[in-house]
């Protein structure tokens, strides 16, 4: 177990004590923004609509590295 004041997300995973976690950690984002966000990525990108260039990378000079390198 963890010395400090409050217990750590491990220690809290293994002994099964995440509520006690979540009270000692309380949250401080935005619950409407987090859940449009994951709204957004749950549905991905929209039918004929890329996410980007299939071919090459922004920025990218088209080289390629060997494997194993």
């Amino acid at each position: 177990m963890s010395r400090g004041k409050y217990l750590s997300l491990e220690e809290a995973r293994q002994t099964s004590q995440l509520g006690r976690f979540c009270e000692e950690h309380p949250s401080e984002a935005d619950r409407g923004r987090f859940f449009a966000l994951l709204d957004a990525m749950s549905k991905g990108a929209l039918k004929g609509e890329e996410t980007s260039q299939p071919d090459h990378a922004e920025g990218s000079n088209e080289t390629r590295t060997r494997q194993g390198t």
